[in-house]
């Protein structure tokens, strides 16, 4: 373990740096089969080839991939859903953009500013596509049975990540008022964690488990469910925190954006439940519409979450789910590593319950 961090990052960087590798290599391949067809319109699939290839974390399939393997399966048998994993995450960063009226991604102009709202919309209706075509192909990937049950863990992460993103959505649009950490963690639940961390470790365990029936993947899947939420619960707010106080370099959004975009964070609740006199201050910026909050209304609100330690609380909290979900962890049926199966064509070998449990301390000590 790296003396400077409290996780391995050697095991993170190389997880990730190789997944991200394989999954943009199957995307790149995915974008040149539609091209080639017969009449495929070019210059859509143009606007398709910019935020899958924007270098992002590629969490998501790292996490499937890890899991699959940490249960002994093979990482390659993963590899499409976890490319469709990564399309739909790029698929909802382009609506979340338009939706947040975000200026900055990954370190570039949003898609909706580069090309327009409408062309933006349509490039993300059309990534969700892309996505169905990988799902499809897990038929002879893994099976019927096998990909069916990967298309049901789909449809309901989707349908958690939509009304997550409703919720949210609802409190800035009615300017809602008197929310505590149980209604943050709720909306979290649903937009963050299920598709972030839920639903890839899911199917990880689904594509990687030999031999069981889905009766006797019920109590297992149950249990990464949980470690998926105080994960995604922590990864969520130290997010939310990097959005105040991370380096944009490194971040790669506008620091300060959840603000501007009224988001009901933990650290905004907070402050709003201890501000005092300053509260009705606080209730009148986020009741603006974000083209009218100023610098200095975003600076006031940042200064009353500093005085009322609301980004402690924040921290407080997170440390708190990733404690826990350092517990869950180690119920998990994950064995210990062993040897790279004969037949892997996964060549990291830290891809797999090494890297969940590095997870573990990343996601609240990471600067990105």
């Amino acid at each position: 373990m790296s003396s400077s961090k409290p996780y391995d990052a050697e095991v993170i960087n190389r997880a990730l740096d190789y997944t991200r590798e394989r999954v943009s290599d199957a995307i790149a391949e995915l974008l040149q089969q539609k091209r080639a067809q017969a009449g495929a319109y070019q210059q859509l699939y143009d606007l398709l080839s910019d935020y899958p290839f924007r270098t992002g974390k590629s969490l998501r399939p790292t996490m499937c991939v890890s899991t699959a393997r940490a249960i002994g399966g093979f990482g390659h048998s993963a590899l499409v859903s976890s490319a469709a994993l990564e399309l739909y995450h790029n698929a909802f960063l382009i609506h979340d953009d338009i939706e947040d009226l975000s200026e900055s991604r990954r370190g570039r102009g949003t898609l909706h500013e580069l090309v327009g709202v409408p062309r933006a919309v349509n490039a993300g209706d059309a990534t969700n596509v892309l996505a169905v075509s990988l799902l499809l192909e897990n038929l002879k990937q893994v099976g019927v049975a096998k990909a069916l049950h990967v298309l049901h863990e789909i449809e309901h992460m989707a349908c958690q990540s939509v009304e997550g993103q409703a919720m949210e959505l609802d409190w800035v649009a009615q300017n809602t008022q008197g929310l505590g950490d149980d209604d943050y963690f709720r909306m979290c639940i649903k937009k963050t964690c299920w598709y972030s961390f839920i639903t890839p470790c899911r199917i990880g365990f689904i594509i990687g488990s030999s031999g069981a029936s889905p009766e006797q993947l019920l109590q297992p899947l149950e249990r990464i469910t949980r470690f998926g939420m105080a994960l995604g619960i922590a990864f969520q707010i130290q997010d939310d925190l990097l959005n105040l106080e991370g380096d944009f370099e490194k971040y790669g959004k506008e620091i300060g954006g959840d603000i501007y975009e009224g988001k009901r964070t933990v650290m905004l609740c907070h402050v709003a439940r201890h501000a005092g006199r300053a509260e009705s201050k606080i209730r009148r910026i986020m009741s603006k519409p974000r083209q009218e909050r100023s610098h200095d209304d975003v600076a006031f609100v940042m200064q009353q979450m500093r005085r009322c330690g609301s980004l402690e609380h924040a921290r407080a909290v997170a440390r708190r789910h990733a404690d826990r979900a350092r517990e869950l962890f180690e119920a998990l049926p994950f064995p210990e590593p062993t040897p790279v199966r004969s037949g892997e064509q996964w060549r990291v070998e830290v891809v797999d319950r090494r890297f969940l449990q590095e997870l573990v301390n990343y996601v609240i000590y990471r600067s990105l």
